[in-house]
């Protein structure tokens, strides 16, 4: 069985492009992204956790972009790591960071209302217009 399986390997990878993130499949039409390495609801709170443990905002900032590294997310996730930022401009800053990594784009308004000011969340809404 595990012959058929490799063998089948090849034919899935037809037309596809395999990222650090995960595997992108190039039908014609929209792309499709397949996650290799998406958070869990413990994880993000884990991540949360020790980005917390930095005393410095920046610090926090640079600790959740090096612990997204590889990873994917969904929404509710970015909204967990969004959380241990201690300043608004922080929050901002990773949620656009976190948003090609995040795999259901379509509920990313739980992000944007996630930060506090009106200039924030229409500053995250473009982003993702000019993402899209």
């Amino acid at each position: 069985m595990k012959v058929l399986r490799l063998l089948a390997i090849p034919f899935f990878l037809v037309g596809c492009v395999i990222t650090d993130d995960g595997i992108a499949l190039n039908p014609p039409g929209p792309q499709v992204f397949v996650c290799l390495n998406a958070v869990t609801d413990d994880e993000s709170v884990e991540m949360k956790n020790s980005i917390q443990s930095e005393p410095f905002p920046d610090d926090r900032l640079t600790k959740a972009q090096i612990l997204s590294k590889d990873r994917c997310f969904q929404a509710h996730h970015v909204v967990t790591v969004m959380s241990a930022m201690s300043f608004e401009s922080n929050k901002l800053e990773i949620a656009k960071f976190l948003y090609n990594k995040t795999e259901n784009k379509n509920d990313y308004e739980l992000c944007v209302d996630a930060l506090t000011f009106a200039s924030d969340k229409d500053e995250l809404r473009n982003y993702i217009a000019a993402m899209n």
